[in-house]
């Protein structure tokens, strides 16, 4: 699936005057039980190595019973559809934060930044050299009747490696500082509904099902409560304060997204011309300064989120210290991110 990212916009109002600032182009307890022997694929083609499995070890409950998680987990925060059939099931307490893909009562897929979620095969924060140093990043990963091809860039913002037989791990790397700072596991039907990468296949392909006007409304308003939650924790790791949600801004930046979807554009600027600052005062967001982040064609709210980390312009909107709140908005898979200082 192709995907768009921009510069993020940063505009900086004063009582007076109001101007662009631009940066390059454009500036813009829970506690788990189960102790056990487990496989998990190792540096060598081919081979595995033993390993123990400790507590906490949340990639074995894909292509488990949900039951399972909910007797270590508990209930949700929330429960967000998705675009992939589905169900986000939203864990959040503190540092922690975990989102469990519940398919047919089938644990399909989990996401997860946090430092508190126990992956044992891999650390958060962990470094790019000693990741490698375990498991080869491999350009081609071949299953079933489906070869996904990663090119060079995707190597080095998320490559995959296999941690068992029909289980994957994404992970997503910061390019900035060369750590693991999130990744997805998943299992081979999220895999190909996802299509993360250049896919080939013979025979019949898995395909995601239609999707109506209403479910889509659902969707969107998950993906942007996960969008508001994983700015403030990818924020809080970059010791920057956390942001408020703010409804005007959020209004705002449906309005754009809404747009770029209808009008089929790509820009921070609307066909008419406005810019941010004339789209958040017709919203009546005020502000001291703000900025906006774009993207589209991500799969999903935590992907797009790590194109943003790892893009300059976008990160330094993400990370900004003097922001204070955000609204976000999200149509389809066309996602926008307004922030304001106040």
């Amino acid at each position: 699936m192709k995907k768009y990212i921009t510069l993020s916009i940063v505009l900086v109002f004063f009582i007076l005057v109001g101007f662009l600032e631009l940066s390059e182009s454009e500036e813009h307890r829970y506690q788990m039980h189960a102790v056990k022997q487990v496989n998990v694929m190792s540096k060598e083609e081919g081979n595995y190595s033993q390993l123990l499995s400790y507590k906490n070890a949340v990639w074995k409950y894909v292509n488990e019973d949900v039951q399972m998680l909910e007797n270590d987990f508990g209930q949700p925060k929330r429960i967000d559809p998705s675009l992939y059939g589905y169900e986000w099931w939203i864990y959040q307490e503190d540092d922690m934060y975990l989102q469990v893909g519940v398919l047919d009562g089938i644990v399909s897929t989990i996401y997860s930044p946090s430092t508190e979620i126990d992956l044992f095969f891999v650390q958060m924060g962990q470094s790019v050299e000693e990741i490698k140093g375990v498991y080869e990043f491999r350009q081609n990963i071949e299953f079933d009747k489906v070869r996904f091809s990663l090119t060079e860039k995707d190597v080095k913002e998320r490559p995959v490696i296999q941690v068992k037989d029909g289980i994957f791990a994404q992970l997503y790397l910061d390019t900035f500082t060369e750590k693991l700072t999130g990744i997805r596991l998943m299992n081979e039907q999220v895999f190909t509904l996802h299509r993360p990468y250049e896919l080939y296949y013979w025979g019949e392909l898995l395909e995601a099902g239609d999707v109506s006007k209403e479910k889509w409304e659902k969707i969107e308003k998950g993906m942007e409560k996960q969008i508001f939650e994983l700015t403030n924790i990818f924020r809080k790791k970059h010791e920057k304060p956390e942001v408020k949600w703010d409804d005007n801004a959020a209004n705002a930046a449906k309005s754009h997204s809404k747009d770029m979807l209808e009008e089929k554009y790509f820009s921070h600027y609307s066909q008419n011309g406005d810019g941010l600052k004339e789209r958040l005062e017709r919203a009546e967001a005020y502000f001291l300064s703000a900025g906006e982040n774009i993207a589209a064609q991500y799969v999903d709210a935590p992907a797009a989120m790590h194109g943003w980390l790892n893009s300059k312009g976008h990160r330094e909107a993400l990370l900004r210290e003097e922001y204070t709140h955000l609204g976000v908005g999200s149509k389809q898979l066309y996602y926008t991110q307004n922030f304001l200082e106040k």
